[in-house]
């Protein structure tokens, strides 16, 4: 994964509510954050309904997407 790609949200766990499917681009990408994880900070290709306001940005473990098409 690396900046430019196009991701889709996989994960099915607690944020799959609002995230699942959805498509976004990779806008910064960490290799090994403090948890000692991959992470990376995603726009999303149409906002996302999240609680009660609508998000075009957003942080997640890299391992929460799927790479749909690289840069």
């Amino acid at each position: 994964m690396k900046i430019g790609d196009l991701v889709m949200f996989t994960d099915t766990g607690t944020y799959a509510k609002w995230f699942y499917g959805q498509l976004a681009v990779v806008e910064s990408y960490t290799a090994k954050g403090s948890d000692g994880k991959a992470h990376c900070g995603v726009r999303w290709l149409q906002p996302v309904p999240y609680f009660d306001k609508v998000t075009s940005k957003s942080n997640f473990p890299a391992a929460r997407f799927k790479v749909m098409a690289s840069a």
